[in-house]
């Protein structure tokens, strides 16, 4: 019961593995032509590639997002039409695992309205692998804030709502696969809070785009 629109600017050299360009886009989202889901939702995702240097193949990625959602209804938004925390916004955090906190004893995470991203990362050849094998590594940090909520604020845990930021730093395996790009993270989280949830490992397809 929604439609939604989407823009993408791409100049990225190589979509398998890319060391030039920009990949952008950015979406809105309108609910409500018909069920229960009433709300706007708008999201902006960005990455930059630059090679470093050509003669050691070290390319550096700069990428930011952020997103807002808002119910027009008097029922407001439900828990699923919030954002939910992933490792395409901050690795080292359990999926759903930042953010808005349920009063009581369960320590489920709600979701937000808002959210901002960043991550830094380098990526190079391993040494001693050829090249033929299509393995690289990575280094990374990545921050993110997920904050905001709808909900009644006698089922929010006091304070959990706010905006804090949490950060990660840790390494990646990339592998150009017969089967597609595959990625595996190890991420430490260097900021978080009491009712986080953290996941240090992260297997995924490589690209982040």
């Amino acid at each position: 019961s929604s439609v939604s629109l989407g823009l993408v600017y791409n100049t990225i050299d190589d979509m398998k593995n890319p060391h030039e360009g920009l990949y952008a886009n950015v979406s809105t989202e309108v609910a409500g032509l018909g069920g229960d889901a009433k709300f706007v939702k708008v999201t902006a995702r960005g990455s930059v590639y630059q090679t470093i240097s050509e003669q050691w193949d070290l390319v550096g990625v700069l990428s930011g997002g952020a997103g807002y959602v808002r119910g027009y209804s008097n029922d407001g938004l439900r828990i699923f039409d919030q954002f939910q925390s992933s490792d395409r916004m901050i690795r080292g955090f359990a999926f759903n695992g930042i953010g808005p906190v349920a009063s009581g004893t369960s320590g489920d995470h709600l979701g937000g309205t808002t959210y901002f991203n960043a991550s830094a990362e380098a990526q190079f050849p391993l040494p001693v692998v050829p090249e033929s094998f299509g393995l690289r590594g990575a280094v990374f940090a990545d921050a993110a804030t997920l904050y905001g909520t709808s909900l009644d604020s006698s089922l929010v845990q006091a304070g959990s709502a706010d905006m804090k930021l949490r950060a990660s730093v840790g390494v990646g395996l990339m592998w150009a696969s017969p089967f597609g790009p595959i990625r595996i993270d190890y991420a430490i989280p260097v900021k978080k809070e009491a009712t986080d949830d953290v996941q240090q490992f992260n297997f995924g397809i490589s690209t982040r785009f």
